[in-house]
């Protein structure tokens, strides 16, 4: 997979664009609003970004029309904590409602799937129990679901050898995980967007949408923007830890549909 380049903007092939497909804003913990991820987009050269928060849909109004005027199209999705296996992240898109947090990864990717979403497997193999998915839990999750797309390169901390042994799992089960995404887990808007991207040919959300479904997408690594400096890291790690947990706690977010095989 090609390299970052310098160059502010994603370099792309004729004919084809670039997604960010897991970004996140102040209405769960990143550090931006959602028109701001919008615009940073648009100066990376992004035309889609899928506003993917913590267990919550925000409102996207602004962000929808700020992105009308720069060429961006908002794609609504969530990122959704399951309960098992513990804390395991599925990333849906294309949703309208909330989908609940702390259901089985079967039940989500139902839930998901219930109201046309299509759900993506985020941050595979990293090296962690909690918020990725293992071989083993994503064999178990394969054994009675299929998923529309899996974050093949993204820019969670995985050990060394850990990029062959997932395109290893995904050439083997690539009929089951759907689509190849690049995501760049955004938190920081012009600081972190499009650092890793998903590739698609068209223009629009909705080309996005038919290459996910048709599985022609690809991950590429993209731009390496100014990080951010370690006051944002530090506010973004304590946004995450206490003040979204505080959240969750209180229900201000996490509630949600569940399947509707469930009758919920």
């Amino acid at each position: 997979m090609p390299e970052a380049t310098s160059p502010q903007r994603v370099e792309l092939p004729p004919g084809h664009s670039a997604a960010e497909v897991h970004a996140h804003t102040l209405a769960s913990d990143g550090m931006v609003t959602a028109a701001a991820l919008v615009r940073a987009a648009a100066a990376a050269g992004l035309t889609v970004v899928c506003v993917t928060d913590h267990d919550t849909i925000g409102d996207l109004s602004e962000a929808v029309d700020v992105g009308a005027e720069l060429g961006v199209e908002v794609v609504r999705g969530e990122e959704v904590t399951c309960v098992f296996p513990p804390g395991t992240h599925i990333v849906a898109l294309f949703i309208e409602r909330q989908i609940r947090m702390h259901m089985s990864a079967e039940d989500t990717v139902d839930a998901i799937h219930d109201q046309g979403g299509l759900a993506v497997v985020a941050h595979p193999f990293m090296p962690t129990y909690f918020a990725s998915m293992s071989p083993g839990r994503l064999d178990a999750l394969l054994d009675t679901r299929t998923v529309d797309g899996i974050e093949l390169r993204h820019t969670a901390p995985v050990l060394p050898g850990t990029w062959k042994r997932l395109d290893e799992y995904y050439a083997a089960h690539r009929e089951q995980l759907g689509a190849a995404l690049g995501a760049g887990d955004s938190h920081f808007g012009a600081n972190d967007i499009g650092r890793v991207v998903t590739v698609f040919e068209g223009a629009s959300a909705a080309g996005l949408r038919e290459a996910l479904e048709a599985g022609t997408t690809s991950p590429r690594y993209g731009i390496a923007p100014r990080p951010p400096g370690w006051r944002a890291r530090l506010g973004q790690q304590r946004r995450s830890m206490i003040w979204l947990s505080h959240q969750r706690r209180t229900g201000r977010v996490g509630r949600g549909v569940g399947p509707a095989r469930a009758g919920q």
